[in-house]
């Protein structure tokens, strides 16, 4: 019998080899609070950092990283500390690096020596995790770095 996540990395690497890049989500283990994320395997091979987002749902991870991608084909790599209002009709969301990428487990596998940024995305009165009045529980999306100012 074959392992399920030798399965799931095996359809990952094909992504890759197929598109240049993948998205892997995962989520939420709620028994051990852990908050879903997303993330991306092979940007990298681009000179980019990979992306991770957390606590969003999958589909709308997806179309946060879709988004992130096409703007970078078309103006060059996020850096940590940028902010840009083009990946949604809602507001900014802000990229910090993340120091923590324990979770991305398959661009580890695939891609191996990498660096990240974590897409931050802002409460529904548009502030983030690091300021004064955020409305979220901070579980609800773990910083994997340090916060902005």
């Amino acid at each position: 019998m074959t392992d399920p996540r030798d399965d799931a990395l095996a359809d990952i690497r094909d992504l890759v080899r197929r598109h240049g890049w993948a998205i892997r989500h995962v989520l939420a283990d709620t028994p051990a609070g852990q908050a879903a994320f997303s993330y991306t395997v092979g940007l990298t091979s681009r000179g980019w950092p990979e992306l991770i987002i957390t606590g969003l749902p999958p589909m709308v991870a997806d179309v946060f990283i879709r988004n992130a991608v096409d703007v970078q084909v078309e103006k060059g790599p996020f850096r940590p500390g940028d902010r840009t209002d083009e990946l949604t009709e809602t507001g900014d969301v802000v990229f910090l690096s993340a120091d923590d990428v324990s979770g991305m487990s398959a661009t580890t596998e695939i891609v191996r020596a990498f660096t990240a940024l974590q897409l931050v995305w802002p409460d529904s009165a548009g502030h983030f995790p690091w300021q004064d009045g955020y409305r979220n529980p901070s579980a609800s999306q773990p910083l994997l770095g340090a916060a902005s100012s």
